[in-house]
């Protein structure tokens, strides 16, 4: 059987052609400090989502109250506060 050995890299230190190089991308400890980054991200992000969920509930009673207050509000006299006039045809 023989054997296949890569071949020797240059005496420029740049890996010949075909040369295997084992270095990874990020080590451990950079892969350790994405999660925790991506945990701190994860955190953050709910907290904002439940901000805007309870700021979108609040704004909605405010305008659920605020509309039946008005809606039940006697209409102005001379003034058609969102009601449209009733026009008698007893002339």
């Amino acid at each position: 059987m023989s054997e296949s050995h890569p071949a020797p890299s240059h005496s420029s230190g740049v890996p010949a052609v075909g040369q295997v190089i084992s270095n990874p991308e990020f080590d451990a400890r950079e892969i350790e400090q994405f999660g925790e980054k991506d945990g701190q991200a994860i955190r953050v992000i709910g907290k904002m989502l439940v901000l805007f969920f309870f700021y979108s509930l609040v704004v909605m009673l405010f305008v659920g109250y605020w509309t039946r207050k008005t809606a039940n509000a006697p209409a102005h006299a001379g003034g058609h506060h969102g009601e449209h006039a009733v026009e008698d045809d007893d002339e």
